[in-house]
């Protein structure tokens, strides 16, 4: 878990605050499936792994200019609990129904930080997942009222969509662009809608780290050499070239989110 510097003081108080320009603007950032795997982390590791090949530059600043949490767990290993959890500041298991995997209805009088800051003036807006599967959709943050995805959500499935615009004739960088270029109207528009000078929260949810990926999109798109992994990955992987092969695809598609982030 990373933290840009100062931001988890500043978020605590934003409600109390009283001058508009003392409350900070939160950019809240969730990946799927995203494991301890990033750049920053091969120098804290204490042998040689993956974290040495990916490459993640972004994460990387915010590390340098924040803070790095060696041991922060999620409450649950599933994903709607999980969300429920650090959308209300509850154990999973004190949001009712909402700790539901499949079938999960949300109780709409248990606060979610979101809507608080919403209530205390924020302009609170999401992309991409936020709390799901479960009803109302993204209910604690809610619902579909504050989504920003009208300029596209191409970039949830990156590697399939780069791989296709490839295929129909561009260059991997022409199609990046054109992806990244989404996500970024997505919250240009976000802060185009920003009423005079009231704080915002944004958050920012994408799922292309969490399957399905291209299959060799790791090598083609990103230049991640499979057998640069070998030797390296964790002790309940199998080391075998397949593996590699999908581990590398996986870390693509952590470079995309890295790429993104900027």
């Amino acid at each position: 878990m990373i933290l840009r510097s100062g931001l988890a003081a500043m978020a605590a108080g934003a409600a109390t605050c009283g001058a508009e320009l003392s409350r900070p603007n939160i950019v809240f950032r969730f990946a799927d499936d995203w494991g301890r795997y990033a750049g920053l982390y091969a120098q804290i590791d204490d042998r040689p792994t993956v974290n040495s090949v990916v490459k993640t530059p972004v994460i990387g600043r915010l590390g340098r200019e924040g803070v790095v949490f060696r041991n922060a767990f999620v409450p649950a290993p599933s994903c709607t609990p999980c969300r429920s959890s650090v959308l209300t500041g509850r154990y999973f298991f004190q949001t009712g129904r909402g700790a539901i995997l499949q079938g999960a209805v949300w109780d709409s009088s248990i606060p979610s930080y979101p809507l608080l800051l919403r209530d205390a003036g924020y302009h609170i807006d999401q992309t991409y997942k936020v709390w799901s599967p479960g009803v109302p959709v993204d209910a604690p943050y809610g619902g579909r009222a504050h989504e920003y995805e009208r300029r596209g959500g191409r970039f949830n499935q990156l590697s399939q969509n780069a791989t296709r615009l490839v295929k129909e004739g561009r260059s991997f960088d022409e199609a990046r662009r054109e992806i990244l270029e989404e996500v970024r109207a997505n919250f240009r528009d976000f802060l185009a809608d920003r009423k005079d000078v009231r704080p915002f929260c944004y958050w920012f949810g994408p799922t292309l780290t969490h399957r399905e990926f291209e299959k060799g999109s790791g090598r083609a798109l990103w230049n991640i050499d499979p057998d640069a992994l070998r030797g390296r990955m964790r002790s309940f992987l199998p080391d075998v070239p397949e593996v590699c092969e999908d581990f590398a695809d996986y870390l693509g598609e952590v470079q995309a989110w890295d790429a993104a982030s900027a």
